[in-house]
Order: C-alpha cells, then structure tokens, then sequence
C-alpha cells in the first residue's frame, strides 16, 4: 500500500531544515570550528567568556549564538550556554562539508545529474583522492571524519560480526586502525593488517600502540587497486566501495580474491539501499542513506548499492554472497559476507 502525500500546507518546522539546511549546518559547524562546542562541554559558559575565548567580534558572536540556541545546537539557562546532544553530530564530518572545496562541489550537483562526473571533480578539477595530495588539511579532516563515523559503527561490528572464526584480519583501506584495533582488542586470539596508502596511514601506529597491539598488528602500505597483502583468512572493506564506481569496485575485489584463501571471506561494511517501497526501515535511517547516495555523487565516482547490486559486485570478482546481516548503527549498515567461487 502506497503512503497517502500529506495535504496540508508544509508548517515552518518542516520547510526551513529543506530549505535553509546548508544555513542550518553552517550555524553548527562554525560554532565548532570557532571552539565553542568544546568549551561549553566543559562547562557552562557565558556569552561574555566565548567572545572572551574567541575573539570574535562580540555583535556577530551573540547573533550566532542566538541562532545556535534556536537551531538546538546549544541551550541557555541562567548559568550561560551548554551543548545539547545535537551538537555532538559537528565535529571532523561537518568540517569536512564547510571545507570550501567540498561547498564547491555541492555547487555543481546539477551537471553532476547530467553529466554523471563526481561533482568534486568537475569543481575542483580533480578527484576527492587525487585532491588530498594538494589539500593536506582537507585530507587529515576526511580520515578524521571517517574515524568519527567509526566510533558509532565498530562497537556494533566488533558485537554482532562473529570473528572468532579467522587468524588474520586484513582491513583493506583501514586509515588510522580504529575498527581493526576495536576488532583485535575483542578476540585475542586474532592477528591483523591495517593496509591503505601513505597518507591513510599517518597516525595507524601510534593508534595501534595506544592499544597495545603493536605485537599483533602490523601496517602495509599500497594501493588497493594494484595488489593487497597476502596471508589474512579476512579481508574487511568498511566504507570503501561506495567511493568507487562498479568498474574500480570490481578492481578492488579481485585483488582480494587474487590473495584469499579457500575458506577465507571478504567482509563489507556499508549501508545497503533498499529495493522498492519498505515499509519496515526507519525513515530517518533510509533518508541518511539515501542523502549518503547523493554525497558518493558529489564526492567520488561510487554510489550505495541494494543488495543485489552488491552480489553483482561480488559476482564480477569472483566471489559470492554468504551473508547478509543488518547491523545495529545508523543508515541501514549491513555487514556482507563473500567467499570465493570455486575456480
């Protein structure tokens, strides 16, 4: 059964997060990027002591707070301005969308649609990847976003992914190690492998020292469209294969099944659109994953997948799907597991 279009008129509250979102998001994302965000946390702070912190101008800094508090960024009382649990969502992911070259792709979304060329090329002239050679602070910015959308997404890994049945995890474009040291740190008996380029992997050792996994984790670096390391029983993509189109995917994939094992698996973490009208997923998780969608538009040349589109994938490399299983974290995030087809 179809859902009924509602008739009566949009109220306020549901027009201006459409209408005036990009307003919305600069309102949050500059009171984190000025500091504000960190030194409410503490505690509470008056208008008086953040123009005081800031340095801004102080009729433009009230003017911002005034609006925070409205937008649910930020509470008021008696004691001065607090955080709300909305501002937890600013930090690394909205500095990256107020980067100015990302602003700049959102910009051209249009012949992004009719083109089909990633937006972020066509408005910066070159690829989100190749960009971060020239852009050091955008890319230190991504691999921290990415690291904060792990901190959601690898306890519920680590709690409903059955690991116990692999010796060596190999984590496939890994950044800084964050799942693969959550992972390690559950199953003692499990070594790894954080694999990803030069750039990925600035601060890997230092995390995985924190962690006192040093002895059971080591680092590769390389391309994951030349080659990936041999000698793991698990490879895990978390993230990765929506950045790229169904060609590169493929490409990535191969290489995996180049090195896997005959029993080993390949693992992908990634949200997974649903095919048709759903009426058992929550909405505001379909609209995180549709809006994700649109964002591998802008950003990269990869998309999110349906199900079967990731067994097309799968098929293309080589592999099967074994398993499908929705994890508990936002945007319909799964956990697909693949194993190799008899040759």
């Amino acid at each position: 059964m179809s859902s009924q279009i509602p008739t009566q008129p949009a109220t306020a509250a549901e027009y201006l997060p459409l209408a005036f979102g990009f307003a919305l998001h600069q309102i949050g994302a500059t009171v984190s990027s000025l500091g504000i965000l960190d030194a409410v946390a503490e505690r509470p702070r008056t208008a008086e002591q953040l123009i005081e912190l800031t340095g801004a101008h102080p009729r433009s800094l009230r003017r911002l707070l005034y609006a925070a508090v409205k937008a649910g960024v930020l509470f008021q009382d008696a004691d001065g301005y607090r955080a709300t649990p909305v501002s937890e969502q600013f930090g690394p992911l909205s500095d990256m969308h107020a980067n100015p070259a990302v602003w700049r792709a959102w910009e051209v979304l249009e012949e992004s649609v009719r083109t089909g060329r990633s937006a972020f090329d066509i408005a910066n002239g070159a690829p989100l990847f190749e960009h971060f050679k020239n852009d050091p602070k955008l890319a230190a910015t991504f691999h921290a976003a990415m690291t904060g959308g792990s901190d959601v997404q690898s306890p519920a890994i680590v709690k409903h992914f059955d690991f116990t049945r692999f010796r060596h995890a190999v984590d496939v474009g890994g950044g800084r190690g964050t799942l693969l040291a959550a992972v390690l740190g559950a199953n003692s008996g499990l070594r790894g492998t954080v694999f990803d380029t030069a750039n990925g992997v600035v601060e890997t050792a230092g995390v995985l020292a924190e962690a006192g996994l040093d002895d059971r984790c080591d680092i590769t670096v390389g391309s994951f469209f030349e080659s990936v390391p041999a000698g793991g029983d698990v490879y895990l993509l978390k993230n990765i294969l929506h950045d790229w189109n169904d060609e590169e995917s493929i490409r990535i994939l191969g290489n995996i099944r180049e090195v896997l094992p005959e029993g080993g698996r390949v693992v992908v973490f990634t949200s997974v659109l649903s095919e048709g009208e759903s009426t058992d997923e929550d909405p505001g998780d379909a609209l995180g994953a549709a809006i994700s969608d649109i964002e591998m538009l802008v950003m990269t040349t990869g998309r999110e997948r349906t199900l079967a589109e990731y067994e097309q994938l799968f098929a293309g490399a080589g592999l099967r799907l074994t398993a499908a299983t929705p994890l508990p974290c936002p945007y319909l995030y799964h956990a697909l597991e693949a194993a190799p087809i008899a040759s």
